[in-house]
């Protein structure tokens, strides 16, 4: 127990816990983004776009439907009402919001460590923000998302985030 309790931040108040916390939660996320579409569809689109050519009693060497090795097009619903896209998650996509995740993941890791420095901090302060940005434009401008777990959830860490980080600078940063 000593040994886990040596990996964690050295730091006073419980915000660099949170922040070690997200950023350990945020690099299997980020992984999950390169091996499969399933739970990035249901963050984007909650649509399932299944490959016609892959039924039960297909051929099982067939790839999976969210695969990330080759992209099944969307069809066009003409009953979309709601003005959503169909399928915008490609593997591109897919392995492009890993990456990202995986890089914010890496800044709030360092920073929970270091917390004191004002420029790490504020970089820190800085992925939430993009984050909660992204979400509430792809939520509210682009219309790819729906609002559920799966979208409450960035809303939630990345705003609890921003206020903490904000309210609390002068406690951590040392001058």
């Amino acid at each position: 127990m000593d040994f886990l309790t040596s990996l964690l931040p050295p730091a006073k108040g419980y915000l660099p816990y949170y922040m070690f916390t997200l950023s350990v939660i945020a690099v299997g996320n980020s992984l999950q983004n390169y091996v499969t579409l399933h739970y990035t569809r249901r963050v984007y689109n909650g649509q399932f776009v299944p490959n016609p050519q892959n039924s039960s009693n297909s051929d099982s060497k067939l790839d999976p439907d969210d695969s990330t090795t080759k992209l099944v097009p969307a069809f066009n619903n003409n009953n979309n009402k709601e003005g959503r896209a169909q399928d915008q998650v490609t593997p591109l996509a897919a392995r492009l919001f890993g990456t990202y995740t995986l890089i914010s993941a890496i800044v709030r890791l360092y920073a929970s460590y270091h917390l004191r420095l004002a420029p790490v901090y504020q970089m820190a302060v800085w992925t939430y923000v993009v984050a909660l940005l992204h979400f509430l434009s792809e939520f509210l401008v682009y219309k790819t998302a729906r609002f559920g777990t799966p979208i409450a959830m960035p809303f939630f860490f990345a705003s609890v985030g921003i206020f903490w980080m904000v309210s609390q600078y002068g406690f951590y940063v040392e001058a």
